[in-house]
């Protein structure tokens, strides 16, 4: 019996990826940093308009507004995280539990809501810095959650 011979073919890409050279990963980072940066004005505005809905929404109190609560918060979560938002995304993130936590358990309760978006516009027009002030805020948020959580 003879032995199989085995023969390496070397593909273009494999070839390419050889050579010398090429996009540092910092390099690639900073590149797609740069490129999603373009997006911020138009996510901030996305985010600003949620909050805007959310501020309807507590206005006007309607009864079977649990989900519409979550969906807009859920929003300002998933755009906030792209960017560094500060204490927006946590925010967000609480006031999206807090509405499911409450629709969930047939609980539902406006203050707590009202609490978090209020906190939402502050954090928004304050430009979303994170500081003593805005960390007192979200300790508050914190405390109003876990109430309405009980």
């Amino acid at each position: 019996m003879t032995e199989p011979v085995i023969t390496r073919i070397k593909t273009s890409l494999a070839q390419q990826m050889a050579q010398p050279g090429g996009r540092t990963l910092s390099e690639v980072q900073r590149r797609a940093d740069e490129r999603l940066g373009r997006h911020k004005a138009e996510v901030m505005a996305e985010i600003e308009a949620a909050v805007a809905g959310l501020e309807s929404l507590c206005a006007a109190r309607p009864q079977a507004s649990g989900a519409e609560v979550y969906r807009l918060a859920s929003r300002v979560v998933d755009l906030a995280g792209f960017f560094d938002t500060g204490p927006l995304f946590d925010a967000g993130y609480s006031l999206a539990d807090t509405a499911d936590r409450m629709t969930s358990a047939d609980a539902w309760d406006w203050p707590p809501v009202q609490v978090h978006v209020q906190a939402l516009r502050l954090i928004l027009n304050a430009g979303c810095e994170r500081n003593a002030a805005t960390q007192q805020l979200l300790s508050g948020l914190k405390a109003v959650a876990a109430k309405a959580r009980s």
